[in-house]
């Protein structure tokens, strides 16, 4: 009886410690899987981020230079003689 009865003692004293390992390793993994998810999502948030900042630049850089292009071709006459050729257009006289 003293055998049977220490094992059922230790069982029972056993129950609440296994519940509790159970909840803490459930808790454990669902925060895991929440950190690891969030990571993911930052890490692709930054990317994307770094992306549109090079876009960013590149577009600024071609802007300027399309800026600069726009005042050379304004303010040079030899430029607007020709593109007034193409388009057909003469000084008066020729």
């Amino acid at each position: 009886m003293s055998k049977t009865s220490s094992t059922k003692q230790r069982s029972k004293a056993a129950q609440p410690w296994v519940g509790f390992a159970i909840i803490v390793s459930i808790t454990f993994m669902l925060a895991l899987v929440i950190n690891l998810r969030a990571y993911s999502t930052m890490s692709r948030e930054a990317a994307q981020h770094e992306s549109l900042n090079q876009r960013i630049a590149d577009l600024t850089t071609e802007n300027l230079a399309l800026q600069d292009e726009i005042h050379t071709n304004r303010s040079d006459a030899k430029t607007i003689e020709r593109e007034a050729k193409k388009i057909g257009l003469s000084r008066p006289g020729e």
